[in-house]
């Protein structure tokens, strides 16, 4: 998973026609290096639909101000500059719950 470099790529990503997932994590996080675990076969099962980065919330704080994120880890969905869902708070997530998050993203695409 990508990395995002500084606002502009972040906003230039969410604004396009294909839908993009952001996770927000850090280096630090036992919770999301829990969820890279298990993140490459989410990728692979939903990557027709979407493409996937990730936001370091420690060096990009600029980025997660603007998504309005305040916990870790958390994912958000966008397309064509628009929020599809939101899965934002700094409690672990399961491969389940983040299966489900993007079921409810594809529902809006």
């Amino acid at each position: 998973m990508e990395n995002i470099k500084n606002i502009d790529q972040f906003e230039e990503l969410k604004n396009r026609g294909k839908a993009v997932v952001m996770l927000f994590s850090a280096d630090w996080c036992p919770d999301c290096r829990f969820i890279d675990t298990f993140m490459d076969e989410i990728i692979e099962n939903n990557r027709e639909e979407f493409d996937f980065y990730k936001v370091d919330s420690d060096a990009r704080k600029d980025i997660c101000a603007e998504a309005g994120v305040m916990g870790i880890p958390s994912l958000v969905a966008y397309k064509s500059g628009r929020t599809l869902a939101e899965f934002i708070g700094n409690d672990s997530k399961t491969k389940e719950q983040i299966e489900e998050f993007l079921e409810g993203a594809k529902a809006k695409l």
